[in-house]
């Protein structure tokens, strides 16, 4: 019944004799093994070891012989290893059990367990809490994405390849290993999902003699990709989260310094019609105009910030409809034709070539070309000139305003869109108007763009798709 019973066993139990050969070999060591008990009866026991461990083996077992032990937990002091037929090696768990038969023969059982299943579970429970690990220790964005393309190499896969969809919507891509090979490999793509939402796929690569076939493998990489994901969310929320601490500093910045100018000279103004007004109604006036200037300075800021707020927000109100872009132009440049005159500057409006109608919302595009006028009219010096010109250009309509005034430092043309740039030696006002005329000619579907020479001049130029128009903008 016992022998019934070991032959049954899911372990492999094998039996050797004082000269280690093997006098017994259950269905679970053929299965293991992978021999038949007829091939191995009779063998040396070393045909189920890895070379390296053969000679050492025979010396355990004569000393374990020799001992006053009748049994052994193998591998206390070393991992054990058993070897298939077809040459490939198992971690394994063994016992070994000394016996003496009746007619006086030595014999040695060994009960061995393959552990392949399970060490290969505990290899992925620590890479996955070392991915853990790792991908908590910052929550830099870029650091993040180039931890999330790293850590599987090697241990999921021979490369990666990391596609991030932007917020922008445009896509990044990362690359570490053997990605870049493009025959003999097997690819997994994994989606990578935070908070029900797509933020990118992750494109793990083995080569052909690595092929994805253990379920394990799949699951293990699902979880990493459920890590990576959540981790690049997070980079993501604490990058906004500064960028929304420092535009909150920024507006600060804005309504503390730039808002100080007009309320000092409303607050000394009204001082003086409370407490010593004039006499004269001209110098009351004048008073008065300061006062309503001010009012009319600090009204503009206010809508700034409002505008680029709601430009960052995708919330910027547009209203379309079919308008002549002449006018528009026109009543831009009327704003600026007084400051013009005080500064000796020349400013010109030229709209006589032909022009198609645009799909526009006049009000916010007279905002937009005022902002490129004003800005060039401060900034060219007596005797200069600022021409605002529009022409047709393929499918669309160009708008440019030139000037000849000092030009734009070549380091700053990169940043004279963004806000609360303050370019060309001068930090008057809010440091927001170009960054909203882009805002305002974005949400028209155009795009606006600079050349600049430093000593020369500058040239803003908008492109709107004009109506009926199907190319779109370009720069």
């Amino acid at each position: 019944m016992y022998e019934q019973i070991l032959e049954v066993a899911a372990d492999a139990i094998v039996t050797v004799n004082e000269a280690q050969k093997i006098v017994h070999f259950n269905r679970g060591a053929e299965h293991i093994f992978g021999y038949e008990k007829s091939d191995v009866i009779g063998r040396s026991l070393g045909i189920l070891l890895p070379e390296r461990f053969r000679a050492s083996h025979v010396d355990h077992v004569v000393a374990f012989g020799r001992s006053v032990e009748t049994a052994r937990l193998m591998g206390h002091r070393r991992e054990v290893f058993g070897l298939r037929k077809d040459g490939t090696e198992f971690p394994a768990e063994a016992s070994i059990l000394k016996l003496d038969a009746p007619d006086g023969r030595r014999l040695y059982s060994a009960l061995v367990r393959d552990v392949t299943d399970r060490k290969r579970m505990d290899q992925q429970y620590q890479f996955l809490a070392d991915v853990s690990a790792a991908l908590g220790r910052s929550l830099d964005y870029s650091a993040t994405l180039e931890s999330v393309v790293r850590l599987p190499v090697p241990a999921l896969a021979d490369g990666c390849v990391l596609d991030v969809h932007e917020e922008s919507g445009r896509s990044h891509r990362l690359i570490c290993g053997r990605a870049d090979v493009t025959s003999g490999v097997s690819r997994q793509v994994v989606p990578l999902v935070a908070r029900g939402q797509p933020v990118g796929t992750l494109t793990l690569v083995r080569l052909a003699t690595a092929i994805w076939r253990d379920p394990s493998d799949l699951i293990v990489a699902e979880n990493f990709a459920a890590r990576a994901a959540l981790a690049i969310d997070n980079a993501r929320l604490y990058q906004d989260a500064r960028r929304a601490t420092s535009a909150r500093d920024e507006v600060l910045g804005v309504v503390s310094h730039d808002l100080r100018n007009p309320l000092s000279a409303i607050a000394m103004c009204s001082r003086v019609l409370m407490d010593t007004p004039p006499a004269d109604d001209g110098a009351r006036r004048d008073l008065a105009k300061t006062i309503h200037d001010s009012t009319a300075w600090m009204s503009r800021m206010i809508q700034d910030l409002l505008d680029v707020s709601a430009i960052e927000a995708g919330v910027l109100s547009v209203t379309c409809n079919r308008e002549e872009v002449g006018p528009i132009l026109v009543r831009a440049a009327s704003i600026f034709t007084g400051a013009a005159a005080e500064r000796g500057v020349e400013l010109s409006v030229d709209t006589s070539a032909p022009l198609p109608p645009v799909q526009a919302d006049a009000e916010r595009l007279v905002q937009a070309v005022a902002n490129l006028v004003g800005n060039a009219v401060k900034f060219t010096p007596s005797g200069g000139r600022v021409a605002v010109v529009a022409r047709a250009r393929g499918g669309d309509v160009e708008v440019s305003v030139e000037d000849t005034g000092r030009g734009i430092p070549e380091q700053d043309v990169d940043h004279i869109f963004d806000r609360y740039w303050h370019g060309r030696g001068s930090a008057a006002g809010t440091g927001l108007g170009l960054a909203i005329a882009r805002g305002i000619v974005e949400a028209h579907g155009g795009h606006i763009a600079v050349t600049s020479a430093p000593g020369v001049g500058s040239r803003f130029s908008i492109l709107l798709p004009h109506e009926g128009s199907t190319s779109g903008s370009g720069p």
